[in-house]
């Protein structure tokens, strides 16, 4: 069968490809099926989209989406069931957490909700014979009974995956994946495990781990050896193009004794720089060591607001000042550069509080920072806090990087925007003047795309004068 998959990215920055699209994409391909994909990382018009999927005719289309991108996924699908008989079904984050928004939309036939690995392959195949099977488990289907009613068939959800080794890998081919890692300092992007323990109040997992309660083990790792295959086929594949490796994992630290397996074996086996993100309450000196000397080049670890009651009572964080300082001192120590995450507008937030999480990061001392405006996704706990101080809006934008959903009486849209692009400015100030200085030019800036792929080809052009 022919299944063309649809990435309705709408992300600014940065640009990077859909680990569980390719996956989908990958299972497909294995199983003999065809696969053709529309991106709209980088631009695409409306005819474009069309002229693509004539051309390919498929026999299923697949789109995956976010939150923030579901209003133009809405709009891409809404296109194509305009001029295609081929049943749409939509996955993804907010197919999952609110499925029965997607379902309602005349542009969708089929939900998949949660891991969709599965679910398509059935589908398929029951596509194959001729006739749906509205039985799969993880899909939501559209039928009309006898009566001419339309139901809606709301499947249970299946057993997770749990030897994630036995996945494919995600097929890099199926996007323009050059075009990625020349915006993305030739950087490959891997993810070595599926879900996170930690409970934070603004993140899916808390609702994820109630879902999947009873089908298996939430928290899976792929073995070292998959992960090392993995890049060895990237690196045979891009060549000259990979010169880092960024671990996308929530937390990359969470198994210490795998992450020792790793450090000892990545240098001989792999040797590419890569940097990784970890949490302050899951990873210590001894293995921030390990991880310089296997060849990591930056660890990124949330802050995300200085006020400890907004921090640990509101985002659940569960963690102090002293905590998340002497972690990006060890970094320091062994040697490694720092990236911190932080979040402002959160609800109940003052400029008070924003000044406590400017000053935490001064303490910190970061070598990078990222700020983004706080928005409460549904799904998450925060979310339902929003709902219930009627801190919602009722229209938005649903970018992240444009606005936030929430009201917050302390701040105007126009103030938070002009805190985060000052932010990192006021952070630096301190202790890198010149770089606060560098900061505030970037960052007002990088809402251009186009400076975004110069400055990436400036980095490139400065590493090679360094060398």
């Amino acid at each position: 069968m022919k299944i063309l998959f649809i990435y309705p990215n709408i992300v600014e920055s940065p640009k990077d490809f859909s680990t569980g699209l390719a996956t989908l994409a990958a299972v497909c391909k294995k199983q003999g099926h065809q696969t053709s994909l529309i991106d709209s990382t980088f631009g695409i018009s409306e005819p474009e989209i069309l002229n693509k999927a004539k051309r390919f005719s498929p026999d299923l289309i697949a789109i995956t989406t976010a939150t923030n991108d579901f209003d133009y996924a809405c709009k891409i699908a809404s296109l194509l069931k305009q001029n295609f008989k081929s049943p749409i079904i939509a996955g993804g984050f907010h197919p999952t957490i609110a499925p029965e928004e997607v379902i309602s939309k005349d542009c969708f036939d089929i939900v998949c909700v949660g891991e969709g690995e599965k679910a398509l392959i059935a589908l398929i195949k029951s596509l194959e014979q001729g006739k749906i099977n509205t039985k799969i488990k993880n899909l939501w289907f559209k039928k009309t009974n006898k009566k001419g009613k339309l139901i809606i068939i709301k499947n249970p959800l299946g057993a997770l995956i749990q030897d994630l080794d036995n996945l494919p890998f995600p097929d890099r081919e199926l996007f323009n994946y050059d075009k990625y890692l020349n915006w993305n300092h030739k950087t490959l992007s891997v993810i070595s495990t599926r879900g996170c323990p930690y409970q934070c109040s603004y993140c899916l997992n808390h609702l994820l781990t109630k879902m999947y309660e009873g089908k298996g083990k939430y928290v899976r790792f792929r073995s070292i050896d998959n992960i090392f295959t993995e890049i060895k086929q990237a690196l045979d594949m891009y060549g000259e193009n990979i010169k880092n490796i960024e671990f996308y994992d929530d937390t990359f630290t969470l198994d210490e004794k795998r992450i020792n397996e790793f450090c000892k074996r990545y240098p001989k086996e792999i040797g590419i720089p890569f940097n990784i993100n970890a949490r302050v309450n899951a990873v210590n000196p001894k293995l921030l060591k390990s991880l310089k000397k296997a060849g990591c080049v930056r660890v990124s670890i949330g802050v995300e607001a200085g006020d400890s009651k907004i921090r640990n009572n509101i985002l659940k964080r569960n963690m102090t000042d002293e905590q998340i300082i002497n972690t990006f001192k060890s970094a320091r120590q062994a040697g490694l550069k720092t990236y911190s995450f932080n979040m402002i507008g959160l609800p109940f937030e003052t400029k008070q509080t924003i000044k406590k999480t400017i000053e935490l990061n001064r303490k910190c001392q970061p070598d990078f920072v990222g700020v983004s405006i706080f928005n409460a996704f549904k799904g998450t706990e925060i979310y339902d806090l929003c709902k219930k101080n009627n801190l919602l809006k009722q229209n938005y934008s649903k970018s992240y990087f444009r606005e936030s959903n929430i009201k917050n009486p302390n701040f105007t849209q126009a103030e938070l925007k002009r805190i985060r692009n000052s932010f990192g400015f006021r952070v630096f100030l301190t202790y890198k003047p010149l770089r606060a200085i560098a900061d505030l030019i970037d960052r007002n800036l990088s809402q251009i795309n186009s400076y975004i792929f110069i400055r990436s080809k400036i980095i490139e052009k400065m590493k090679l004068i360094r060398k």
